[in-house]
């Protein structure tokens, strides 16, 4: 946490008054220091912590209302979903008006669908909460938005000849104030509605009587329409466009795009005494750590804050694009990882990986182009993987591993993902490439099997033919799908030793045996796992260099990779075996073995 709030202070203006984990061990002391400071000065202090923290920071403020009022309605939000809905309830009494129809705005809508039960949920919590602004926003906000909401969740009839159809409201909750409206409950949790409704009465009849009319008489159809458009307008102002304009961040980055005024400050204004920007999007730039330590060599405040306006803006932008639910705050994180590992991969490209080109880069530079420029190094290494792919066709089915496969699989992805491995191949995680050292891996990866595959090829003289044929004769590995390189390249290592030949042809079982009885040396102790000879490695290394492949200098290199492979697999499956009594074949995997005399089948 320490580090979180030491990079945040880059923005703050100012340094906490006091250690952070006062908050929590001694609130009386934090209370007399906030009692010193401004109100801006402590929504700034504030925007240096995350989720729960935040809040009990907030409820120790004798300025708490001020200070939520202040908080950008961005960050206000993220701070719920980081604490939880119904452990908000502190703050959701103080949120304006503007700041709830905000996080209305991400909750009651999945895409263009209304979601009464959200909208009912947030109904019920402000409900129990003093002095909320649901009445206010009720009495303001878009009528069409109100109406939509209403008939979500009740049915209205008046005892006339136009509305007295009372249909399929036998069994609902029913409520009538003044002997004209009758209400009917859509939901079994209907008190917070009913308090809400008896609250608009008494306060504003007129509103009262045009809401319930609205929900007799508005198509319902129609009303969500309009409602959703007016979200759209509302969103849109807060930089969060349609899908059709979301979807023009993943165009190719134009010259013009770097020569464009990086954007003012005021852009980003929004209804409020102060303009702070959002700094959650920089809780995870521990992940891409260039971008990072260029920020905090700027000292441009100014800068600093319309950059962290832009991070937030393009996060809800990645999020409309890619279909993904802002109230999700899984997802939200993984837009913001997507989001920072494109843009440090562009900085990295258009620095060369040089902080103070970085930094001279980032000062004069919106954050698109850095994003687009990023997102393009992975479309084009997505390219790549596909043009391999329809080059290669079934041949890659005889020579890759699951995990390799699932490798290869992940950078064909709508957006290409990196493997981590954790522990061992069994075991994988997936995220978003953050760097320009995970481009050039993967590129690296790709490289390699395009030399494997031609080594398996030329080298080795494996074709989809003579494969089919040597797993005809093959008894072990049972599972035909289990040979890989790494197998067929371990069987030509063994004829080499036993006969001089380079051929991946199948083993007879006493051949296997022979061959791993002189590849092992003597262990001292009986669980050891014993060593390959590494003499007969190098031997066979040295003769695979004479095979004609126009050699360079990563295809020594890949070599050399696979046959530590090799070595690493035959030590991890026979290097325990006791060579002296018999083996059951069918627990190995390493080897391609024939229990029968397998007749030539060389081409």
């Amino acid at each position: 946490m320490g580090n979180i709030i030491d990079f945040l202070n880059k923005f703050s203006n100012g340094v906490m008054p006091f250690p952070v984990e006062w908050i929590s061990e001694h609130p009386g002391k934090v209370e007399d220091a906030l009692a010193k400071l401004s109100v801006e000065d402590q929504i700034r202090c504030a925007m240096q912590l995350r989720g729960p923290r935040m809040q009990d920071f907030i409820n120790l403020s004798p300025n708490a209302r001020a200070v939520v009022r202040g908080l950008p309605p961005e960050e206000l939000y993220q701070m719920i979903k980081e604490t939880g809905l119904r452990e908000s309830l502190s703050v959701l009494a103080m949120m304006s008006q503007n700041q709830l129809q905000y996080s209305f705005d991400l909750e009651w809508w999945q895409r263009d669908r209304f979601v009464p039960e959200c909208a009912l949920e947030w109904i019920e919590l402000l409900d129990t909460c003093e002095d909320s602004s649901i009445l206010e926003w009720l009495q303001n906000e878009d009528f069409d938005q109100k109406v939509a909401l209403f008939q979500s969740l009740i049915k209205v009839y008046k005892d006339d000849e136009m509305t007295n159809s009372y249909e399929g409201v036998e069994d609902m909750p029913h409520l009538n104030m003044d002997g004209v409206y009758d209400i009917y409950f859509k939901t079994e949790e209907h008190g917070a509605l009913k308090r809400l409704l008896t609250l608009l009465r008494s306060v504003d009849q007129p509103l009262y009587h045009s809401l319930l009319e609205a929900v007799i008489w508005y198509p319902v159809t129609q009303t969500v329409e309009k409602a959703y458009r007016w979200r759209l307008t509302r969103t849109a102002e807060r930089g969060i466009p349609d899908f059709e304009e979301a979807m023009g961040i993943y165009s190719h980055p134009s010259p013009e795009a770097l020569t464009i005024p990086v954007p003012e400050l005021e852009e980003f204004a929004y209804l409020g005494e102060f303009n702070i920007a959002p700094t959650y999007p920089l809780l995870l730039t521990g992940s891409v750590p260039f971008f990072k330590d260029v920020i905090l060599r700027l000292g441009n405040s100014y800068r600093l804050n319309t950059i962290c306006w832009e991070l937030t803006y393009l996060a809800n932008k990645i999020m409309v694009a890619d279909q993904m639910e802002s109230s999700n705050l899984e997802m939200r994180k993984e837009s913001l990882k997507k989001m920072l590992g494109y843009i440090n991969i562009g900085l990295e490209l258009g620095a060369s990986g040089d902080l103070e080109k970085g930094g001279k880069l980032l000062d004069h530079t919106p954050i698109l182009p850095l994003f687009q420029t990023g997102y393009q190094q992975l479309m084009n290494l997505k390219w790549k993987t596909e043009n391999f792919l329809k080059e290669n066709g079934s041949f890659l089915e005889w020579m890759l591993a699951e995990f390799h496969k699932d490798l290869l699989a992940a950078l064909l992805d709508r957006f290409p993902k990196v493997a981590e491995v954790d522990g061992d191949e069994e075991s994988l995680s997936w995220r978003h490439f953050a760097s320009i050292q995970d481009v050039r891996k993967a590129e690296s990866f790709l490289d390699q099997w395009m030399f494997y595959l031609r080594f398996a090829r030329k080298g080795l003289g494996l074709n989809n033919q003579l494969i089919k044929r040597y797993l005809e004769i093959c008894d072990v590995p049972e599972k035909h799908e289990s040979v890989d390189l790494v197998v067929w390249t371990t069987t030509a290592f063994a004829r080499y030793i036993l006969f001089e030949e380079i051929s991946c042809e199948p083993l007879s079982e006493p051949a296997a045996k022979s061959f791993l009885e002189i590849v092992f040396l003597p262990g001292i102790f009986k669980e050891e796992v014993r060593q390959c000879d590494s003499a007969l490695v190098e031997s066979f290394h040295q003769e695979l260099l004479k095979l004609p492949l126009a050699w360079i200098e990563t295809d020594r290199s890949f070599l050399v990779t696979l046959l530590h492979e090799c070595v690493s697999h035959l030590q991890q499956e026979f290097g325990r075996l006791d060579l002296k009594g018999e083996i059951d074949w069918r627990f190995t995997h390493g080897l391609c073995i024939t229990k029968g005399n397998p007749a030539s089948t060389s081409c």
